[in-house]
């Protein structure tokens, strides 16, 4: 069954998902690189409530497939790799909620959706950052059309600095 970008919607996070992404969240190949479910939610749902992040759970064919944010890396200091960001390049998480559903191309489709909507909206260039090790995300990533631009490395590991530019965007 072949799926492309129209097949994919967003919904903004509301009080009635949290239960669904704690689920997710509690998930072993989700919390394996999210961290602490409540402690993930409470980020989350604060972070929907004072604006710091835009949530969305994404469908796929209508169905509930994940969830994924836009966020502002540079206004972040405990993110020093992001201190030479544009103001206006939007990072971006993304983790395919139940698990049966990884590995079928979903996280690649939503986020070539999800890009479509934050160039529409002015972006020039999405960034991602995903822990070096996680080598699932980084493929998703790159069949998105994302490419490697840096890495990190501090206390808590090894972060690989992925970038999509609007004109990359455009030419796929």
């Amino acid at each position: 069954m072949r799926t492309d970008r129209a097949d994919v919607s967003f919904e903004r996070v509301a009080e009635r998902h949290l239960p669904m992404l704690l689920a997710w969240l509690s998930e072993p190949h989700v919390r394996q690189w999210w961290g602490d479910p409540d402690a993930e939610l409470g980020l989350i749902r604060d972070g929907c409530t004072t604006g710091e992040v835009d949530g969305f759970i994404f469908h796929v064919r209508g169905e509930p497939a994940g969830y994924i944010q836009s966020w502002i890396p540079s206004q972040y200091d405990e993110e020093p790799w992001a201190k030479n960001l544009s103001p206006d390049t939007p990072g971006v998480d993304i983790f395919v909620g139940p698990p049966e559903l990884t590995g079928k191309g979903i996280a690649p489709l939503a986020l070539r959706a999800f890009a479509g909507r934050l160039f529409e909206n002015g972006a020039m260039r999405i960034v991602i950052d995903p822990d070096a090790g996680n080598l699932r995300a980084i493929r998703a990533y790159s069949k998105a059309g994302f490419v490697p631009f840096g890495e990190w490395i501090d206390e808590s590991g090894r972060t690989l600095l992925m970038e999509l530019t609007r004109t990359e965007f455009e030419r796929n």
